[in-house]
């Protein structure tokens, strides 16, 4: 009773729902999200160059630090095309594995409230997997990478009060293609690696708040009047710093059940 009144209660302080895309709007017994892992890991050795038996540690500490993966290989010192990138994480994973929910699609529908998508995912893969749910016609908008990432930076930021990467012979290296790369896996093993600033990276995607901000203002959404469906418990902590009330969808707590609860109350 106290978990169907929390949501019963709460739906008429809200006009938004704010829906992060994978593994939120379908479980990630889907095999999508470890697809898409071992995606990153294939893309790092066949088009960066990486050593495969460094891949692990550098995946942990990149997503660790930057959020995703993408965003740290972007930090440390890799250039390469964004659309590259998506297509080959994307472009194998298997989007038959999702199925119409039409029992999602119906509470969706029935809720007199803006419904936006925010995924830092790119717009095609968004796309497909709104598509393959039956989901497609249910919200109002996609904010994705492109939406937060309109161009390919190389300069990290603009921001005067950026604290400067202050570099050491020791925790850089060159590719074979030219750049230094900062080693961030040899940057951890030092004692105090806090001494040093890690270099940051021209990406926006979550958790930063900057992006959660930026997607809010894009989409022209108060946080007070917004619910915030995520299944990352980061991204969760950072959606309420910002001001927003959240969901952590897990599986106790699933989209639908929680949007059940809060059809209830129209």
């Amino acid at each position: 009773m106290e978990y169907e009144g929390r949501y019963r209660m709460a739906a008429a302080k809200y006009d938004c729902l704010l829906f992060d895309l994978d593994d939120t709007l379908y479980p990630y017994s889907s095999g999508i999200a470890a697809a898409c892992g071992q995606n990153i890991k294939d893309y790092m050795v066949e088009k960066l160059g990486i050593e495969r038996s460094k891949i692990e540690d550098l995946g942990n500490l990149l997503y660790k630090n930057y959020g995703t993966t993408m965003a740290g290989l972007r930090a440390i010192g890799y250039d390469f095309d964004y659309d590259d990138y998506h297509s080959f994480v994307h472009g194998r994973l298997p989007y038959e594995n999702l199925k119409p929910d039409p029992v999602l699609r119906s509470l969706l529908l029935s809720l007199p409230l803006r419904k936006i998508i925010f995924t830092n995912a790119d717009k095609v893969h968004a796309v497909k997997v709104l598509s393959r749910l039956g989901l497609e016609d249910c919200f109002e908008g996609i904010i994705c990478f492109e939406t937060l990432n309109p161009t390919h930076k190389n300069n990290v930021s603009d921001d005067e009060d950026d604290i400067a990467f202050v570099e050491s012979a020791a925790s850089t290296t060159t590719s074979a293609n030219g750049p230094e790369i900062f080693d961030i896996i040899g940057h951890f093993a030092q004692p105090n690696p806090s001494l040093v600033a890690l270099p940051k990276t021209p990406i926006v995607c979550k958790p930063s708040e900057l992006a959660i901000e930026k997607a809010l203002k894009i989409a022209s959404i108060n946080p007070q009047r917004t619910l915030f469906f995520e299944d990352s418990v980061r991204n969760i902590q950072a959606g309420k710093r910002v001001g927003l009330d959240t969901v952590l969808v897990s599986l106790c707590e699933d989209v639908p059940k929680i949007l059940c609860h809060i059809a209830c109350s129209y």
